[in-house]
């Protein structure tokens, strides 16, 4: 069976300014398909956190909260100095929310935007805190399924961390819980794995080919396959070798 389709998308307010408990919204840092993500301050402890908000629309759907709380309860089960942390999830206000470590610096993407490739130092610093992080991650049987350049963090003290783990597949026991539909890919096309592609099931490996691919893109500068759309893009991971 199928879940039926969320409601029509609602305009997300800006809650810049808003306080919410704890936390004080100071402004919006990004926007991604199932939340959007802001720089607070936790009053109590006087810090600056990354604060994502569940948008409205998929707030009225109990299927994606059950998502949201998912990727919190995922993300929270690894402690590692390469993943980005969760600190508290809650609903405040008909507010479904995440608090999460606020890393303050750049994104892979960013970065390889702005210089176009990663010499072999830093490339290598790179891939070995990102392998560390899958690593933990492995071992817990927690699949990130979208490991990509925007989802790799990079402080200005050259700490790397994973990122949202909001389509993560956790594995019990040989079952797997998956909160995404049978036979539905998800994942970011120029990243995805040949299996994630034909809808099949994943393990930590998947994990691994996206990362290569995003090693390929901070050497060569651009990623092994592009396309005109994100179907021949896809179909290329299963069919072609990368130049």
């Amino acid at each position: 069976m199928v879940d039926s389709a969320p409601p029509a998308p609602v305009a997300d307010t800006d809650l810049t300014g808003r306080r919410l408990g704890d936390y004080h919204l100071l402004r919006r840092l990004g926007r991604g398909g199932m939340a959007d993500v802001y720089l607070a301050e936790q009053k109590s402890l006087g810090r600056k956190v990354a604060f994502k908000v569940l948008k409205h629309h998929l707030a009225a759907d109990p299927s994606y909260v059950r998502r949201f709380l998912h990727e919190a309860r995922a993300a929270a089960s690894l402690i590692h100095t390469n993943i980005v942390q969760v600190h508290e999830v809650g609903c405040l206000d008909g507010i479904h929310f995440m608090v999460q470590e606020y890393v303050e610096g750049q994104n892979l993407k960013q970065l390889i935007d702005r210089k176009g490739t990663l010499d072999a130092p830093a490339a290598v610093s790179v891939m070995r805190q990102v392998a560390a992080a899958l690593h933990k991650a492995a071992q817990q049987k927690i699949i990130h399924r979208d490991i990509k350049p925007e989802n790799i963090m990079l402080s200005r003290a050259g700490e790397v961390k994973v990122a949202d783990f909001g389509l993560a597949r956790v594995e019990r026991e040989g079952q797997a819980v998956n909160l995404t539909q049978v036979g539905v890919t998800v994942g970011t096309p120029l990243y995805m794995s040949p299996e994630q592609v034909e809808g099949r099931a994943v393990d930590s490996r998947s994990d691994l080919y996206s990362f290569g691919v995003t090693c390929y893109q901070m050497l060569a500068g651009r990623p092994p396959f592009e396309g005109d759309s994100p179907l021949s893009i896809a179909v290329q991971h299963l069919k072609k070798d990368p130049p």
